[in-house]
Parts: C-alpha cells; structure tokens; sequence
C-alpha cells in the first residue's frame, strides 16, 4: 500500500512539474473503482472478448489508467497516434471495438467524419467536454456518451459520468451533462478556496478529493501536497447540484479577474460552442492596460469551414450579449485557422496568454 509503483511528472503546462508518487495500491484501487465497477453487470461479455481504442498518449494518466484497466480484464488495446483522426476513424470501422477513450477534441472533430453507429461506448476526459458537441456527436451514433474527471494526482478517475450504462445499472436515474458523481470509496467537497469552508449547493468553490487513488505526495515528501487529513486540493473550480452531481466551472488559473469580478472561462467556452459557426472556441484573461490588476476577455474562435469569412467580431459579441454578464463579455475576438493544442490535445490557453503579453509588451502597452 505503501510502496511507489509510478512517479508521473505533472504540472508542466501550469508550472513547474512535480513528481507524483502514485503507489500499487492507487493504481490498483482506481482501476477496480472505475472501469470494474462501472462495467460489472457487463463483465460477462466484456472481459477477454472487447477491445479498447486508446486516443491519448499512455504516458498520460487518462492514457495509463485505460492501458492498466484494459490489461486487468484482457482487452484487445488499439494505441492510436492522438492526431490521426483518419486513423482512428478507419480502426473505428474495420475493429468495432467496445471502448472508445478520448478527448472533447477528438469528438469536436468526429462529428464531421464517417463514424460507424455501432454499440461503442464513447468516453471523455482530461478536459470539460461541450454540451453542444456531446449532443452532436450522440446524435450522429445514437449512443449516450460518458464523461470523467481526475487528475494524475489522483491516479486517473475521481469522478464518472456514465448514462450511457444507466439502464443496465441503474447509476444515472437521470442524464445530466457534467463529470457525474464520485467513484466509489471517494470524496468530494466544494470549498472556498480563500477560507476552506464547505460552499452551499450550486455555488461555485475548489473541488477537494480524498480517496484510496489519490496520490502520497509529490516526491520526495510524503503527504506533500494534501491537507493533515489527506485532502487534495484540485485546483479546479466546480459546482455540485443537489443530486451530487458535479460539473466544472474553470480551473483557478484560467478564472479571469474583471475589476474584481470573477469571469469563469470554460462557461463563456461553453456558450461560445453553442454558436452554429464555432468549430472550437477559448476564452483567456489579457491584462487590462488602463486597470493595473485587473483583466480584459478576449476570445479565440476556429470556425467551421462552411461559415469562414461570413462571421464578424461583432457577431461573436451580439451573441453574447444577452447570455453573460456585461463584464464577461469579450472585449476582442481573433479568429483563427488553428489555435495550439498541447500532446493530448487540449487547448494550450497558457500558450495563448503568453502570446497576448508578448504582443502587448512589444507595443509597450504594459
């Protein structure tokens, strides 16, 4: 229980890496809890029968935890390059494989492609999945899609959304979008994250975990990381309804600071999604020149190919004016062909700030 099986560096894309100490039990634990606890009244068909397509890197700890579930019940592993969407189409076709594990950027781009309406079980994490693209992309192969939450902190899995077995199991009474509930033997709070308290229902706080897969520490120091009582803090921003059902607001880093307004990006991400021309959409907080401390939204759009040159900043904006806050409306919008997506294809918003100041500095405008 003890000793370290793994010592995954994270962080890389906030900060400075850390060694996480992942133990044989964590590993072990968080395998049981998802995928064998999830599939159980399926088991019989499953195990040594199915096979697993696996879009994301393994050295990723979404990636890792498939490649240890899939081993644990005998499953036939199709290793997909992450960017050969044609590839994974054509495995999609000729295989059937039971599982599909990927990221909301690979449904975002699937939907414009010949994906088979087969019984696949389609499954996202690593980053908040849009509701307008899990609705589109169940329309197109009629199946219910599944949803997870969890960080390499906590080996993989903290949280499931899985209706797409809700008849067999019973474990949804009722579709809700989101990351769904926590896996078993878990916790999970919603704080404020300045006092550490419990927040009301559907208010919005940092998501803490503590559970049998969460990590011993970051190396080399035991407990490094957790709370005394063996919290970890996730850096997240979610709100929990009062089903227990949770969903993700932002993380802490990417909340935007309006003259001391909080501006939660991923919910203009979301809305953004919902607009018939946006392909992929992400909001970032500029500094704001005439407001030393405060932040300035600025939105990055990839349109879909049909609407290029026919949608406007202006349009963007209009569109958003009745949905959110007068403050968290984007005060710019850049289109753009692609935008910079990191190994496992989520959005590099770090990239994109870095960028935005680089620009401002070189025009002396901070």
């Amino acid at each position: 229980m003890e000793d370290v099986a793994l010592l995954p560096f994270t962080g890389g894309t906030t900060g400075v890496p850390k060694g996480t100490m992942l133990t044989h039990y964590n590993i072990t634990s968080n395998v049981i809890q998802s995928l064998h606890w999830m599939l159980e009244p399926l088991k019989p068909g499953i195990i040594g029968k199915s096979a697993s397509t696996i879009c994301v890197p393994i050295f990723h700890a979404y990636g890792h935890w498939v490649l240890h579930a899939s081993i644990s019940w005998g499953l036939k592993m199709f290793l997909m390059d992450p960017r050969d969407m044609v590839k994974i189409v054509e495995v999609l076709q000729n295989h059937r494989p039971f599982m599909v594990f990927g990221v909301p950027a690979h449904y975002m781009r699937f939907i414009n492609m010949d994906i088979p309406r087969y019984n696949t079980f389609y499954y996202s994490a690593a980053a908040a999945l849009p509701t307008e693209t899990a609705e589109q992309f169940e329309k197109k192969t009629g199946v219910p899609m599944g949803e997870g939450y969890g960080a390499t902190e906590t080996t993989a899995a903290s949280t499931l959304n899985i209706s797409a077995f809700s008849k067999i199991t019973g474990f949804m009474p009722n579709l809700k979008r989101g990351i769904g509930v926590p896996v078993p033997d878990t916790e999970v709070k919603i704080v404020n994250p300045e006092t550490g308290e419990i927040v009301p229902f559907g208010e919005a706080g940092e998501i803490w975990i503590r559970g049998p897969q969460v990590m011993k520490g970051y190396w080399p120091t035991p407990g490094k990381g957790l709370t005394e009582d063996g919290w970890l803090p996730m850096g997240d921003i979610g709100v929990m309804d009062y089903d227990g059902y949770f969903k993700i607001v932002d993380r802490i880093k990417d909340m935007i600071n309006v003259s001391g307004n909080k501006v939660y990006s991923k919910v203009i991400d979301e809305i953004l999604h919902e607009h018939p021309a946006v392909n992929v959409a992400g909001v970032i907080g500029i500094p704001d020149p005439e407001r030393p401390g405060s932040e300035r939204v600025k939105a990055f759009i990839t349109l879909k190919p049909e609407f290029e040159g026919k949608i406007t900043e202006g349009d963007i904006i209009e569109f958003l004016r009745d949905k959110v806050k007068p403050y968290a409306v984007p005060k710019y919008v850049e289109f753009r062909k692609v935008l910079p997506l990191t190994i496992i294809m989520k959005l590099f918003k770090r990239k994109l700030r870095e960028e935005e100041i680089a620009k401002m500095k070189e025009k002396g405008e901070i």
